[in-house]
């Protein structure tokens, strides 16, 4: 079939990411084995972005979307040398998938500035990111979108599919959360404020599928939110990320 969407590079991206992300695994809590490998999520982001509508090159960027943060150069590396790595990394996807994934690859990726050779702090670093999301000076294109919501969506499902598992009581879900840098506050207000922002984008305005996208987003989030107890309108005045609630979000449900 001279016309299916899908051709090797999709097969090869996909050699890369189970090269890339050998031995990583999915989070789980404190004192747990983990299983479940990290590439089944990178697979569900893909099957996401493409039930979405997603080009060859818009899953070839979801199966990769990773690499850049959490590829294994990256964690084996000093971390002062990340972005050494970083880059390695970014002229490979070039070179064998071309610019288009690349720039999406970059586009899915915390861009993160180093401080005394170490990560920003996650609620730096996640408000930079949502201001990326609503910047209207440099648009994120509705492609680079559709591979990070698509990102979110899967995370946010696995999330829930947790919370319901195992979180049979608030002390549970406080457990469960702590696997999390931000704790269940700050997750669920991260994921709120996604919702916000993503509607907002101003490169997903007049595209239908990742509208829809984001739709599917919101509803797993509310889910989310009424599976710890929690209101939207609660969540996003939490405080881990409050400054940017307080400067960009009007509204008190997005």
């Amino acid at each position: 079939m001279s016309d299916f969407p899908l051709t090797n590079r999709f097969l090869h991206a996909l050699e890369r990411a189970h090269h890339w992300h050998a031995g990583q695994y999915r989070k789980v809590p404190e004192g747990e084995t983990a299983t479940v490998p990290y590439l089944s999520h990178l697979l569900g982001v893909a099957s996401i972005a493409l039930e979405f509508g997603a080009s060859e090159d818009e899953a070839i960027a979801a199966l990769l979307h990773d690499a850049l943060e959490d590829g294994p150069e990256n964690i084996q590396t000093d971390v002062a040398r990340r972005g050494e790595a970083r880059e390695d990394l970014r002229r490979m996807i070039r070179q064998e998938f071309g610019d288009q994934v690349e720039k999406l690859v970059s586009g899915a990726t915390e861009e993160t500035a180093l401080v005394e050779g170490r990560k920003a702090p996650w609620a730096d670093r996640k408000m930079a990111y949502l201001r990326k999301l609503i910047d209207t000076d440099h648009v994120e294109e509705a492609a680079s979108l559709l591979v990070s919501a698509s990102d979110k969506l899967h995370n946010a499902r696995a999330i829930l599919a947790d919370v319901l598992a195992f979180g049979d009581s608030p002390e549970s879900r406080v457990a469960f959360f702590d696997r999390f840098n931000a704790g269940q506050e700050g997750t669920l207000q991260y994921y709120r404020l996604l919702v916000w922002a993503y509607r907002r984008a101003p490169g997903a305005q007049g595209r239908p599928r990742l509208q829809a996208l984001v739709a599917e987003l919101d509803r797993t989030v509310t889910a989310l939110e009424q599976a710890c107890g929690v209101r939207a309108e609660d969540v996003i005045g939490y405080l881990p990320l409050k400054d940017f609630a307080t400067c960009h979000v009007e509204e008190t449900h997005p």
